[in-house]
């Protein structure tokens, strides 16, 4: 398993996990705090998601983006290994909210925004590299929380806002799934663009 922990140090993982844990914990403590409810609302869910995916984004390429397509390696299993494995670590991580007076709930909302999010995230890396990857998943996200989006029966509204829209809501499930099977496979088959080790490795 020696190259299992050299493939996560070089990704970051450790670090983005940490990240993640910390700042879906913040969330969940600020609701604890400021509100009595006992469901966190979906503006609040939405941004710690978004916040824990862009952790994760940093992990989608390492130092050396030309090593990812090496023929020696089966870049792709490991990519899309790498894509669920984050998503089931994230759903983890706020279903943890479950034991507690205050939730990340319902669960429905949690696996369609992570998915989402996460599959914007891959697109984002596929396109524009693992060091951009954040930009595409926040600016949505920051777009779906503004008080003028809501709970629509417009579907502009809901897809627009699909992040926001109550479990449940079609349109809204189907933009977050076509966003994770696309970003799943563009990065899978395809990965982040090859730029040399000195535009992607860590600052010294």
């Amino acid at each position: 398993m020696r190259w299992l922990r050299l493939h996560l140090r070089s990704r970051r993982v450790p670090l983005a996990t940490a990240t993640g844990t910390a700042l879906i914990a913040l969330a969940w403590a600020l609701s604890l705090a400021y509100t009595d409810s006992p469901t966190i609302n979906a503006r609040t869910a939405s941004l710690a998601i978004m916040l824990a995916v862009v952790a994760v984004g940093t992990t989608l390429a390492g130092a050396d983006n030309s090593l990812d397509h090496t023929m020696a390696v089966n870049w792709p299993v490991r990519r899309a290994g790498h894509l669920l494995l984050a998503a089931a670590a994230i759903t983890a991580l706020l279903s943890l909210s479950m034991i507690t007076e205050t939730r990340y709930e319902p669960f429905a909302l949690v696996l369609r925004n992570t998915a989402g999010l996460l599959g914007l995230t891959a697109l984002g890396a596929t396109v524009l590299g693992a060091a951009l990857a954040w930009v595409a998943p926040l600016a949505w996200t920051l777009i779906a929380v503004l008080p003028l989006m809501g709970p629509s029966r417009d579907l502009k509204v809901q897809v627009a806002g699909w992040l926001i829209q109550p479990a449940g809501t079609t349109a809204a499930t189907v933009c977050a799934m076509i966003l994770a099977v696309t970003g799943l496979l563009a990065y899978t088959l395809r990965g982040c663009p090859v730029r040399p080790a000195s535009a992607t490795g860590p600052d010294r």
